[in-house]
Order: C-alpha cells, then structure tokens, then sequence
C-alpha cells in the first residue's frame, strides 16, 4: 500500500508539471527510483532490489522505442520507469497497457476536438488495406493495393496538437493497481 501512495504522488507532481511546462524535472523521477529501489531493497533484500531495478529497466524499456522514434518525451519513458521501480516490473507493464489505452482515447478526443479524427481514422484504414493487400493475392489484394501503393511509404501525419503522455501512464498506473496488475475480463 505504501508503493502505491508513493506511486501516485510521483505520478501526480509529474502530472502537474507535464500539463503547466510540458516536461517532468528529472529530479522527480530520480528521486522517485531511488525511493523505489530503497524501499526494494528494505522489503526484500537483494532479491527485492532485484526486482525493483527489472521493473525500472521495464519500464524504461517499453518505452524507449517510441521515445526514440519521437513519439513520447524522455520524462514519460523515466516516469514509467519509477513506476517500475516502485511497483515492480508487473506494475510498469500493465500501468503500460492501460496507459496506452487511456492515451489512445485522450488522443481521439483531442483529435476529435480539432477535426481531424476522420483523416486520421482513414489514413490509419489505408494503411491497413495496404498491408493486407500486400499479404493477399489475387484481385482482391490488387484491390486493397490500390487503395495504398504497397511500397510507398506512409507518411506520418503530425497533427501539431500533443497530449501529455505523463495523464495517460497515471491513468493506466491507477486501472492496473485497481485490477490488482491484470487483465480486465469482459
């Protein structure tokens, strides 16, 4: 219970900052996996600083690819990061599922707001078709072909607009605690 408090306060100082400067100070998420792997380490002993550092390099490294590509800032990949040191590498990963379904939702709504949903949506089905129709033979994938050339490149549409990822992993942060780190079953 006390990682989940310490969890969500981290969570919620780098909410706040990540709305009002769009950036989370790198002192917040340090001290937050330095807490994280004291208090592994204090409950658990090596072992316990062993998962803590595992949830840390999980967290950081489920997002390191789109924090690469650009997709994401450094903060969100090191917030995530925190997260696993303090609540485990079960933690990071399903704060991370949930997370990617709240940001999902955040992004359409934002995108619904400025009118662009619509392009996106059909970019994204054009796409789809594409690739389907490179895998499919016959008239039907020549079909789906056309709708994309099968070998030129989709361009990524930027829209200009941004939401800050930080709502989203504490979002998912707080589903994944609630359903105790698993899946939702429908």
């Amino acid at each position: 219970m006390l990682q989940v408090c310490i969890a969500s306060l981290i969570a919620a100082i780098a909410v706040w900052f990540d709305c009002r400067e769009r950036r989370i100070p790198n002192p917040l998420v340090f001290t937050g996996m330095t807490v994280g792997l004291i208090m592994g380490l204090a409950s658990g002993g090596i072992n316990g600083l062993g998962r803590s550092c595992l949830g840390m390099i999980v967290g950081i490294g489920i997002l390191f690819i789109p924090f690469s590509l650009g997709w994401i800032g450094a903060g969100d990949a090191k917030l995530l990061g925190t997260i696993g040191a303090i609540l485990g590498a079960r933690g990071a990963a399903f704060s991370m599922l949930y997370g990617a379904i709240a940001g999902g939702l955040m992004s359409a709504i934002v995108l619904l707001r400025h009118g662009r949903l619509g392009l996106f949506v059909v970019s994204c089905l054009t796409w789809v078709a594409g690739f389907i129709g490179r895998v499919i033979p016959g008239t039907i994938g020549r079909s789906l072909r056309s709708l994309r050339r099968a070998g030129a490149p989709v361009p990524a549409l930027n829209s200009g607009l941004q939401v800050p990822y930080s709502v989203a992993i504490s979002i998912g942060m707080i589903i994944a605690v609630v359903t105790g780190f698993s899946v939702i079953g429908f």
